[in-house]
């Protein structure tokens, strides 16, 4: 943490420009600060010209150190050392989620907020931009975010390409604002304690149901955001605020209370769906064939080992006997095992794969879990009650 001339710590600033209306907001993505580890009286690890080991150190200590004792999704590491050659900051592609992260440096608060948002975008599977990459509209000139200053059009299909096959569920989990290092802060657009409402900025802010300056409800106003919440006031008790999605979701329903729609549920896991060719899991109807669409794209049906004879990224099934890595193939967690289910075996140094079918012994209650083909009555995952016998078969167990 350094000081700028004016004495004010400058690290809570950074994250401040980071999470600005015009870098990470646009594309759905809010950056709170939950922490600061500062190391005032000596580096926790050897901190050199050479970024990649830097990096490497840094993630280590992240992971031995770091994460037992603060909740993160991300962590960041600046420096104030100049790497060698232009390397300014470094990072792992598709890391966020794990114990990968991003070291960067600069004297300016600007710049090093424009790095960390430049390594985060690496973290969430971003690359650098290309010529033909856009940000905003063709006649302003401003640079990208993986390149300079503004994501673009290339980096929001990059995200979105990552939120869907990645899947990191971490960043779905919000942190409570009782976690945002600072304390509240009105006009940051997270509804902190003792604020009704934060809209942004008294610039950003469009919202007539609340007050940006004083984070206040306006006069007559019940509510300023929220599922629940429409034309200021709260919706009736018993409005869908988010309908099901498939066999294995349950809508949810606004309370007359609050603006906030409840906590999404889903039904028990291990339930039959899709006609009995899948069991839920976590509010999914995982199969095979429906991960190879969202790889590739709806269309006619696909043939998933055309499309992996030099390797994936994707869960296997695998027998008892085998110990692949977990990253291998693509048959999801939960996907009900039979016939149809491949797995891969490495057979050389070029990770070709030889592709050969799995049959369970038992394919009524099998699925796939941890890359094996497993009875989900001993998984704890799953549950046995049956809820429906127990309200006169009228009644669904959720999640």
């Amino acid at each position: 943490q350094t000081r700028g001339r004016t004495g004010q710590p400058r690290t809570v600033e950074l994250v401040l420009v980071v999470d600005h209306k015009e870098l990470y907001r646009p594309v759905g993505v809010r950056v709170m600060l939950v922490g600061l580890d500062i190391w005032s009286y000596r580096d926790q690890v050897d901190v050199s010209n050479n970024p990649e080991l830097t990096l490497n150190r840094f993630l280590e200590w992240r992971q031995r150190s770091l994460l037992p004792r603060i909740k993160h999704d991300n962590a960041q590491l600046i420096t104030g050392v100049d790497f060698d050659g232009s390397t300014v900051g470094l990072a792992n592609t598709d890391a966020m989620c794990t114990s990968k992260s991003g070291a960067d440096h600069n004297t300016n608060s600007i710049g090093v907020a424009s790095t960390i948002a430049h390594e985060m975008g690496h973290n969430l599977g971003l690359s650098h931009d290309t010529e033909n990459c856009v940000c905003g509209s063709l006649t302003t000139k401003r640079g990208c975010i993986m390149s300079e200053s503004q994501f673009s059009s290339c980096s929001q299909q990059q995200l979105s390409r990552f939120l869907e096959e990645v899947n990191p569920a971490c960043l779905l989990d919000t942190p409570s604002t009782n976690r945002v290092y600072g304390g509240p802060v009105c006009g940051n657009a997270f509804l902190e304690p003792g604020e009704e409402c934060d809209c942004g900025t008294v610039e950003e802010c469009k919202n007539p149901c609340c007050n940006a300056t004083t984070c206040k409800l306006s006069a007559g106003a019940q509510c300023a955001a929220g599922e629940c919440c429409h034309n200021c006031q709260l919706k009736v008790t018993g409005s869908v605020c988010r309908p099901k999605t498939g066999d294995c979701d349950l809508p949810e329903y606004c309370t007359g209370f609050s603006a906030s729609c409840p906590a999404d549920a889903y039904s028990q896991n291990g339930l039959p769906c899709n006609s009995g060719r899948g069991y839920c899991y976590n509010g999914q109807c995982p199969s095979q064939q429906q991960h190879c669409k969202r790889l590739w794209g709806p269309g006619k049906p696909v043939d998933c080992r055309d499309f992996s004879k030099h390797g994936s990224e994707f869960p296997a099934t695998m027998n008892p006997e085998d110990n692949y890595p977990a990253d291998l193939a693509m048959v999801p967690i939960g996907t009900k095992c039979g016939n149809n289910m491949v797995r891969n075996m490495l057979i050389s140094v070029l990770a070709s794969l030889l592709w050969r079918p799995v049959t369970c012994l038992q394919i009524l209650f099998q699925v796939c879990y941890n890359q094996r083909c497993q009875d989900m009555r001993n998984l704890k995952v799953y549950g046995t009650d049956s809820c429906s016998a127990k309200c006169s078969n009228h009644g669904v167990r959720n999640s």
